[in-house]
């Protein structure tokens, strides 16, 4: 039950029932009884007179200058008439609300604290605070009252306004017991007394005795209209829903004069009781109005749902979506049961292809296992049903077959001559093309077609071309001459899909191996399992990876030690996943027990094992695994999840001050890290528990500021309402919280990006810029400038996305920023903006959560380092890339390529040609690269012959590299004019000039033609001169 108008009309009663005038409060002062002069009476009586007249005619201006008159010219100050005077002078600035009336008081109090006006000055400062609202120090000032001494009315009144004051100081205790004391018998402030006395039984838990309370008020003139509200409340709270519906309809019916937001708040628990009651039709009308008449943050999910249920079981299928998507946001039990619902709405509209979403959502979601399980079967039948499954995308299209020469009339003993020579050179494609055009293809032919697409597979698979090199692997299936070479072709198949993160196919190419009649000859074959099992964890079916991973650990637990520990901590994230926390924990400490590997993710894992599992001194042993991960490992990657989820736990335990200090840690040295947002909510909930107000609201500013727009600003407001209601801080509340016009923002943002989503970018890019036009701080602004961008880049319009992906950068950090960041880098590592695109890779390094992306950043800040000639720091990043662990093969070969180039640039040749030696058995392009740095540095040193050597290996080895072999075959003319073979030079830069087209080498060329033409030139006069000599020499 919501307190919303328990708390909201706390001061109403103030309105209704005036303070007393402080003026009436002095009543009980003594009367000035004028005395009898005689005719000769002096001045100074004639002034008193004066001054009496003036206090009972209430002008205590005149009156308090004559008395001060009095004050000065009297002797005796101590006299009765002097203290008399003293005391009605304050009281006239009291009522002057002079500045100095309360310290006036105050000192009378001290100067005269014998004085029978000590209580009358008492009675009337209290008054006097009580009527300015300055409820602590009323309750102060009455405490000074000496209660016995006053008669029965002041004492009630006395009673009723120091119990007014604290329950407004929210000291209800000590307010129930004068409230309590003025409703023991009838009289004066019966009614507020009870009002507030039943406001705090409310407060308190017990509905019952504030329903009685408020039951006893309801016809009283002064709360007819505001007890209806909170009547209808505690029969809710108290459940008597059949006294309710009576009593609600009844008031919703008769009373026209209820104001708005009560009649809502009524309408609510009407409906509401019916709703319980599965009386839909009844509560739908109440319900109804209780929704219009409610906005923002008042549409919580439930109150959502119990609309949206209530018109689905009315049959109003399209306005029933309207409320329960805003449910279906939820990742809960209800939310799964409002996304099941719309499932069914959408199919009663005949809008299957959304009901199977939805289903497939549903279905995804694991709180009601029942609805779980239908949801999957109609998700199932759905598919069935529909002609179309947009995800079939991903599996049509590889292409599996290349496209053939035409046929032509040739003689096969010239195309198996022919085959031999691209067997030499190692051209794979042209050796296939040539084997394709043999018409009779007897077993040999067969056994080179398989071992050739085989080993141009596996090229392309080591050079990271996984699609066609699955075209190969398949090819090699073509014939079967060799069972091993066939069975394992499907596991490099396999490997190819694994690449290109297509599990699904992967797992079935893995099987399709193991099950090959030459599979359990391959040294492939443990490996199998190993795969398999990695390729249905991908696919989260952890029920059957786990089977895998333990089938390897059980048959192979010698053969790759390396691969044994991964298998088995694979096996630990399996039990994860499913939930067999205990399990898993068991698991991640043998993993950890062998101290290999990557400790800091197993320390996580078991850390966060131990916080899900139900094992003795679970939460302590989860806090720490996360302490030795964050003394052991300070740069890692989990440290801010490791803060971030410890803090929490500690919250939980309520060590507040060790999760206070945990959180500050992450703000502190990861300020832009995702999680600080979130971080900072669990500070205001340590605020909260700590009742350290100032410091929750400094912490709700700072969000209500930077995060203003953001989902987490609402669930931070949920924490501090109660204290923003306190300190009236209702106002500024940022957009998050609850904005006008929501569902028309939510509607245009949803079609739009969807648009985006699904690829329509022609059609999503004016719809996300009306709606960035629209909502300029809208809640998606982030996200929609991100799609908008997106959309700019697949037009080409690079720069326009570019300022966008920036946008979104100087937004504060969400889920969108490390996107934002990747592509910004991109498109200005494409432009050639390696300024630019440093930045962004510096903060993509910042940002980034996935190890694709940290690598990503790594390897774009060594590239752009690199190219802005900041040697030191490309090569700090290159060998950070290339000593991290978990980085692939193919990237590290990258960074030891980048570790050779800098090597290579910075004159260290010994250390560059060791990098390019370790990366030539790679092959690929980063072999053939290597090769031919090597024989650039043989060049340089001026070895000649071994870089001769070396470009023939190049040119041998890499055929089909052409840029490689060209630049190659550069480097060999100026090997030849090093070696002074001007012959061989000309003649291998002629071949050039004649053999290839590419511009910038017939540019380079060109070049070196010249440069040999006036080597021939200057070898030529020099044998002219020496002719000349020895001519001389003759004739002398």
């Amino acid at each position: 039950m919501e307190r919303k108008y328990l708390n909201m009309h706390k001061p109403h009663f103030l309105k209704t029932f005036p303070l007393l005038a402080l003026a009436a409060s002095l009543s009980s002062a003594p009367i000035l009884i004028k005395a009898q002069l005689s005719l000769e009476q002096s001045a100074v009586e004639r002034n008193w007179d004066k001054a009496s007249d003036a206090y009972e005619k209430k002008q205590f201006s005149l009156a308090m200058n004559i008395l001060e008159d009095y004050i000065s010219q009297s002797n005796n100050t101590n006299s009765e008439r002097h203290v008399k005077a003293e005391y009605l002078s304050a009281i006239c600035a009291l009522n002057l609300y002079h500045k100095d009336a309360e310290f006036r008081i105050d000192a009378f109090i001290k100067r005269y604290p014998e004085s029978a006006y000590v209580q009358d000055a008492y009675w009337a400062i209290a008054n006097h605070h009580y009527k300015r609202r300055h409820f602590k120090k009323a309750v102060s000032a009455f405490d000074q009252v000496n209660i016995r001494k006053l008669s029965k009315d002041k004492q009630r009144e006395l009673r009723f306004k120091r119990g007014h004051s604290l329950f407004e100081e929210e000291n209800y205790e000590k307010a129930r017991y004068d409230l309590f004391e003025v409703m023991k018998n009838p009289g004066t402030f019966l009614a507020p007394s009870t009002y507030y006395f039943s406001h705090i039984a409310y407060i308190n838990n017990k509905p019952q005795v504030a329903l009685d309370g408020f039951e006893d008020i309801a016809d009283h003139p002064d709360f007819v209209d505001l007890v209806p509200v909170y009547i209808a409340q505690t029969l809710h709270a108290t459940e008597q829903y059949s006294r309710l519906k009576t009593y609600g309809v009844d008031l919703l019916e008769n009373n026209s004069i209820l104001e708005e937001d009560m009649r809502t708040e009524i309408a609510r628990l009407v409906g509401d009781a019916f709703y319980k009651d599965q009386e839909f039709e009844k509560a739908s009308p109440y319900l109804e109005v209780a929704w219009k008449g409610t906005r923002g943050p008042g549409r919580k999910a439930e109150f959502a749902y119990q609309v949206g249920y209530t018109r689905y079981r009315m049959g109003k299928w399209r306005s029933s979506l309207d409320c329960l998507a805003l449910t279906a946001r939820e990742d809960n039990k209800l939310g799964q049961n409002a996304i099941y619902h719309m499932a069914d709405c959408y199919i009663q509209l005949g809008q299957k292809d959304k009901a199977r979403n939805a289903f497939g959502r549903c279905a995804a979601k694991n709180y009601d296992l029942d609805i779980m399980e239908d949801a999957l079967f109609s998700y199932a039948k759905l598919a069935f049903e529909l002609s179309y499954n947009p995800f079939d995308d991903a599996i049509t299209a590889f292409k599996t077959y290349i496209e053939k020469y035409p046929n032509s009339i040739r003689h096969d003993d010239a195309y198996r001559f022919l085959l031999q020579v691209y067997l030499t050179s190692r051209d794979y494609d042209r050796a296939l093309e040539a084997l394709d055009q043999i018409q009779e293809k007897d077993p040999t032919v067969q056994s080179s077609y398989q071992l050739l697409s085989y080993n141009r597979g596996v090229e392309l698979y080591q050079a990271g071309e996984y699609s066609n090199a699955i075209i190969y692997f398949r090819k090699v299936r073509k014939f079967t001459i060799n069972p091993k070479l066939a069975a394992e072709s499907h596991y490099w198949e396999g490997e190819s899909y694994f690449a290109q993160k297509d599990y699904k196919n992967a797992t079935e190419c893995y099987v399709e191996f193991s099950r090959s009649p030459g599979g359990y000859l391959s040294e492939y074959y443990p490996d199998a399992d190993y795969a398999r099992g990695y390729a249905l964890f991908k696919r989260k079916m952890y029920v059957d990876a786990l089977s895998a991973f333990r089938s390897y650990l059980d048959a192979y637990p010698e053969e790759n030690k390396r691969q044994y520990n991964d298998a088995e901590l694979r096996t630990a994230d399996c039990f994860y996943a499913k939930k067999e926390f205990s399990r898993a924990v068991n698991y991640y400490s043998r993993c950890l027990e062998r101290d290999v590997g990557r400790i800091d993710y197993i320390l996580f894992q078991r850390g966060m094992a131990y916080s899900l599992s139900e094992l003795d001194g679970a939460l302590e042993s989860q806090i720490a695994d996360l302490d030795s991960l964050l003394e052991e490992f300070p740069k890692s990657r989990f440290v801010v999840e490791a803060l971030y989820e410890s803090a929490r736990t500690q919250i939980e335990l309520n060590q507040l001050e060790d999760a206070k200090s945990r959180i500050k840690i992450l703000l502190e040295s990861h300020p832009r890290n995702p999680r600080t947002k979130e971080a900072l909510v669990d500070l205001c909930l340590i605020g909260i528990k700590q009742n350290k107000p100032e410091d929750v609201l400094l912490i709700w500013d700072q969000i209500r500021t930077s995060y203003g727009n953001d989902p987490v600003a609402s669930d931070a407001y949920n924490i501090v309402e109660p204290l923003l209601i306190e300190r009236g801080l209702l106002n500024n509340l940022p957009p998050a919280v609850g904005l006008s016009g929501q569902e028309i923002e939510e509607r245009l943002f949803k079609a739009a990006v969807n648009l985006a989503i699904d690829g329509n970018y022609t059609l999503a890019l004016p719809r996300l810029e009306e709606y960035i036009k629209q909502y300029e701080n809208g809640n998606h602004v982030g996200e929609a400038n991100f799609y908008l961008a997106t959309c700019l880049n697949d037009a080409e319009d690079y720069s326009g996305a570019l300022l966008l992906y920036e946008k979104v950068l100087n937004l504060p950090p969400s889920e969108f920023t490390e996107a934002s960041a990747l592509c910004a880098a991109t498109l200005s590592w494409n432009a050639g903006n390696y300024p630019r695109a440093l930045d962004h890779y510096r903060l993509l390094g910042e940002v980034a959560t996935l190890q694709s992306n940290r690598l990503e950043a790594s390897i774009g800040s060594m590239r752009c380092y690199y190219l802005l000639d900041q040697s030191q720091e490309a090569f700090r990043f290159a060998n950070e890339v290339y000593n991290d662990e978990s980085t692939p093969e193919s990237i590290k070969r990258t960074a030891a390529l980048w570790i050779g180039r800098i090597n290579y640039d910075s004159g260290n040749t010994d250390d560059a040609l060791a990098k390019f030696n370790s990366l030539i058995k790679y092959g690929g392009s980063v072999g053939a690269e290597s090769q031919f740095m090597i024989a650039q540095v043989q060049y340089d040193l001026k070895d000649y012959s071994s870089a001769e050597q070396s470009i023939f290996s190049l040119v041998s080895e890499y055929p089909n590299y052409e840029e490689w072999k060209h630049k190659a075959f550069l480097l060999l003319v100026n090997t030849y004019i090093g070696l002074e073979d001007l012959f061989q030079a000309r003649a291998t830069a002629e071949s050039i000039m004649e053999n290839v087209e590419v511009e910038w080498i017939q540019n380079a060329c060109s070049d070196l033609m010249m440069t040999i033409e006036e080597l021939e030139t200057a070898e030529l006069n020099i044998d002219i001169e020496n002719e000349a000599e020895i001519n001389d020499d003759v004739q002398d």
